[in-house]
């Protein structure tokens, strides 16, 4: 039985620790979940139960724990009670209209429908059942109380605990946590027709047709609500999206009047975020979100539209900067270019709560607003996206993100003991459910380099990181030179994927082609027969070039492409006006960076024989765990020339040892160089920017000056052409 209090109050509450204790004796072996004052449900009243629960084999439970003396009780009559000399709700109406609301969300499902009737519960630990019915009469003449279950001084809860008439199947169970946990919304589909699993489509819908549900981690990080700081740290698909939006939802339920910010940094997650936050918050309520009180908000925004930096600038009389200028104060990353500027005038808390995606992909300086922006209470949740540029576990503290004010203090700090009522303040996301097994542990080995040509480019380096992401260490002590075999445990990857499909298709396929429009001609007729042989809707596939630089040129090529085979595609961001993805019938042409955020069942990464950039190895090894990870099924991966030969073997030395790593612990020295030392890095860029400036030169002579040169110096810059290899 998982126990969780939605908010810190709970180690103060005697009255409803005591009932739980009484609870939990006879539950704790059930499989079940039981909250602490969590929204489940909207009620006649704003009071949320004190606890409500599902244990298997039982009628659900909703309980009010009443923490008053029968003196304190000084009158009841209907709807109202009187106590402490005030008028209040009655109670056992709460929580009957409570039981009745959550009766209505199981029938909603046709599987559940009238086989679950939530017990209303009134519990009052500090009074007899004799000193009750001495002042007030007997129970059952009370209006309002007569199907009520009281729980009395002597804790007594089986009369609250009625089995079920006949047990549930292990689906309806399944689906009965689901809709308890409030995330049903993300069910597509439950029904028992078959699907072809021999087709990728069919094993898609499969796919599709498993019961959303919360893991106890996820569940946490959904349902509390921690009184300060909290850092969620997760590999890629680990849900981080999901949970921070269905956060957000459960946030405004409890506070509707608190401002809330929620704050991501890739443009395309917008109506994502907003989508799925109205569909949690709409669990429990009949409207929309206040979207006045709740902003859903890109960091850096546009006139067209909202962001936090926009917003900041006008509400402070600032004018913004542009792309093109931010670009010109810093090249590298203009959005910290924005956040500089902004930083120089007077910010204003603005905020109750603020949730933050993607937090490794701002600045500090963004941070450092958001330290302005939040109250008193300094409530930001921020979530890591753990690996995503893959430096190390060690991914920068509060105090140096958010900054020092005046007095040198944090303005955030995860310092001392966790919250009241086991409300941690970092937390860990074990399980990758968006990517299968393979699929997340060739991400993370293309993205350490653990074949690559240089050996590691980073790595993690002890036991406890590597089982905070999923892996078990088998073999070696993570030194030097020493043989070492890390395996990751199939419960951290459970994705069904490879289990439902029956049919022949390989889930990661890797090709080599000798030039890009063999490439592009290759990938247009693979789309085709998923499409067309395999039945895979347009939307779920997505195809994302390596290489920037020449992307929107070889995306529209590919675009043409498609065309020809009578198939839609669009470019969002780059050439559509559209930030979606995933529209429906069409596939979706992507960068790297415009992928981010996002997945699909069916994806295409072409143009990786770049992945060994000498200017950008790390950097490119960090673009290529963000793209291989954006899978949740199949992946094909191409490329062209000598290069790719390079890049499909060490592909190759991965995918044979799966699902183990297996390779000679690096040399810590050389991996500290080579992912600290910047000056490595700008020598290396700074070479590829000569050699470009060279080219340009070259290509400019006539023929016949370059005739004239020694023929020894051709021969050399001949062979060094060679060497290099690869079309583009």
């Amino acid at each position: 039985m998982d126990f969780i209090p939605s908010l810190d109050t709970y180690d103060q509450d005697e009255a409803t620790k005591a009932v739980w204790s009484a609870l939990e004796e006879i539950l704790k072996a059930k499989d079940g979940i039981c909250y602490y004052k969590h929204p489940i449900l909207a009620a006649a009243s704003p009071v949320p139960p004190e606890l409500a629960l599902i244990a298997e084999g039982y009628l659900p439970v909703v309980v009010r724990c009443l923490p008053w003396e029968i003196s304190e009780i000084e009158e009841i009559a209907g709807e109202h009670w009187r106590v402490k000399d005030k008028k209040i709700d009655s109670p056992a109406l709460q929580v009957e209209d409570i039981s009745v609301g959550l009766k209505g969300k199981f029938d909603r499902e046709r599987m559940l429908r009238n086989k679950l009737v939530p017990k209303p519960v009134l519990a009052m630990p500090l009074v007899t059942k004799h000193d009750f019915e001495h002042k007030f009469g007997d129970l059952s003449d009370q209006e309002g109380l007569e199907d009520i279950i009281f729980i009395w001084r002597d804790l007594d809860v089986s009369e609250a605990l009625v089995e079920l008439e006949k047990k549930l199947s292990p689906k309806e169970w399944t689906l009965t946590k689901s809709v308890f946990q409030g995330v049903n919304p993300l069910n597509k589909g439950i029904s028992e027709i078959a699907e072809d699993l021999s087709k990728m489509g069919g094993a898609i819908k499969a796919l599709e047709k498993e019961i959303a549900l919360l893991d106890q981690d996820q569940h946490k990080v959904a349902v509390q609500m921690a009184p300060g700081p909290q850092r969620i740290r997760g590999l890629a698909g680990t849900g981080k999206t999901v949970v921070l939006a269905m956060k957000a939802a459960n946030i405004h339920l409890h506070y509707p009047k608190k401002k809330i910010l929620f704050t991501f940094h890739t443009q395309s997650l917008y109506n994502q975020a907003k989508a799925l936050i109205t569909k949690f918050y709409r669990v429990h309520s009949d409207s929309d979100p206040n979207w006045d009180m709740l902003h859903v908000r890109h960091g850096w925004g546009s006139s067209s539209r909202p962001g936090v930096y926009y917003e900041i600038c006008r509400r402070a009389g600032l004018m913004p900067l542009t792309f093109t200028t931010a670009r010109g104060v810093d090249m590298d990353q203009p959005f910290r270019a924005c956040c500089k500027q902004a930083l120089k005038t007077e910010i204003r808390s603005f905020y109750d709560f603020i949730l933050v995606d993607e937090a490794q992909d701002f600045p500090s300086e963004y941070f450092q607003l958001l330290a302005r922006l939040i109250g008193p209470e300094r409530q930001i949740y921020f979530a890591y996206d753990e690996l995503q540029s893959l430096t190390s576990l060690e991914i920068p503290s509060p105090e140096d993100l958010f900054g020092k004010d005046a007095d040198g203090n944090a303005f955030i700090s995860l310092a001392g003991d966790d919250y009241p009522g086991g409300i941690e303040k970092d937390f860990v996301l074990h399980r990758s459910y968006r990517c299968p097994r393979d699929v997340l542990m060739l991400a993370h080995g293309i993205g350490l380099g653990l074949h690559g040509p240089h050996g590691c480019v980073q790595i993690l380096t002890n036991r406890a990181s590597w089982d905070s992401v999923g892996y078990d260490v088998l073999a070696g002590n993570l030194v030097a030179g020493e043989d070492t075999v890390i395996e990751r445990r199939d419960e951290n990857s459970p994705n069904k994927i490879a289990k439902l499909y029956k049919g022949t298709k390989k889930l990661v396929e890797v090709h080599g082609f000798s030039s890009r429009v063999d490439e592009i001609e290759w990938i247009a007729k693979s789309i085709s027969k998923d499409i067309k042989h395999e039945l895979v809707p347009p939307e779920n596939i997505v195809v994302i070039y390596f290489d920037s630089r020449t992307a929107k040129r070889i995306l529209l090529s590919l675009q043409r492409e498609l065309e020809d085979l009578e198939i839609a595609s669009s470019i969002p961001g780059l050439v559509d006006v559209s930030w979606e993805f995933a529209e429906s019938g069409r596939v979706t042409l992507a960068t790297v960076y415009r992928a981010k955020g996002n997945e699909a069942p069916v994806v295409y990464l072409a143009g990786f024989e770049t992945l060994n950039s000498y200017s950008e190895e790390i950097e490119s090894r960090n673009r290529a765990f963000a793209a291989l990870s954006r899978s949740k099924g199949w992946l094909r991966i191409s490329g062209i020339g000598k290069q790719m030969d390079e890049v499909r073997a060490e592909i190759g030395k991965l995918l044979s040892d799966m699902p183990r790593f297996k390779f000679k612990f690096p040399n810590m020295e050389d991996i500290r160089i080579r992912r600290l030392d910047a000056s490595e890095t700008t020598r290396r860029r700074k070479q590829v920017t000569k050699a470009r400036q060279t080219i340009n030169t070259l290509l400019t002579l006539e023929k016949d000056a370059l005739k004239d040169l020694d023929a020894e110096q051709l021969k050399r810059l001949r062979k060094l052409v060679d060497e290099v290899g690869g079309e583009d």
